[in-house]
């Protein structure tokens, strides 16, 4: 190497070259914290979608599994398009057979939602404060078509709605069951 070559090789970095790498840093960290951002975001929107179709499952397993192993069922309209149903479901958890009343009340106000109750006794349309006592299932709750989530046939109960947490799309959500008419025992349960 000429004397000359060597001074330039040890006196470092032009300040053209120092701007262009400072450039090109910045253009690397931008695209790294936009694909984070992103990430994150997605993250967040698939959470709410687990959330939203884990809450409307629930509410349909619990009403499939009763209607399957109830006697009889009554869908009534309590209030404008709210909808409750009851049923006489047997269970099996200890032993013999028990039958047990258990009820669902849709409600159209606000959000919407679907509420459960379980009673060893006959179960009557809940007031509002009642109503407030009963187990959410889900809410955001709105029927996928008409305005109804439950119709019913003389076995088989369909319940139907869109589950939808705020900002995201609604979720449809659509399932059938049929009941045990024709078996016997107690309680009255409406």
């Amino acid at each position: 190497m000429s004397a000359d070559a060597q001074d330039r090789f040890e006196d470092g970095f032009t300040l053209v070259e120092l701007l262009v790498y400072c450039m090109l840093l910045v253009l690397v960290f931008a695209i790294a914290s936009a694909m984070l951002i992103s990430v994150m975001k997605n993250s967040k929107t698939v959470t709410a979608m687990n959330e939203t179709t884990s809450a409307g499952q629930l509410a349909v397993d619990s009403i499939d599994s009763s209607i399957r192993n109830s006697s009889d069922f009554q869908l009534t309209n309590p209030s404008g398009t709210d909808q409750l149903l009851i049923t006489r479901t047997a269970s099996t958890v200890a032993g013999p057979v028990t039958w047990s009343c258990m009820a669902w009340y849709y409600s159209s106000s606000g959000a919407g939602s679907i509420r459960s109750m379980r009673s060893s006794t006959t179960i009557l349309p809940p007031t509002a404060t009642e109503l407030a006592t009963w187990t959410l299932l889900d809410d955001g709750v709105t029927p996928l078509t008409g305005t109804a989530i439950f119709s019913a046939t003389p076995k088989q109960i369909t319940v139907s709605f869109k589950s939808a947490s705020p900002n995201q799309t609604p979720i449809g959500i659509t399932s059938a069951a049929v009941s045990r008419a024709g078996a016997s025992g107690s309680p009255a349960c409406y």
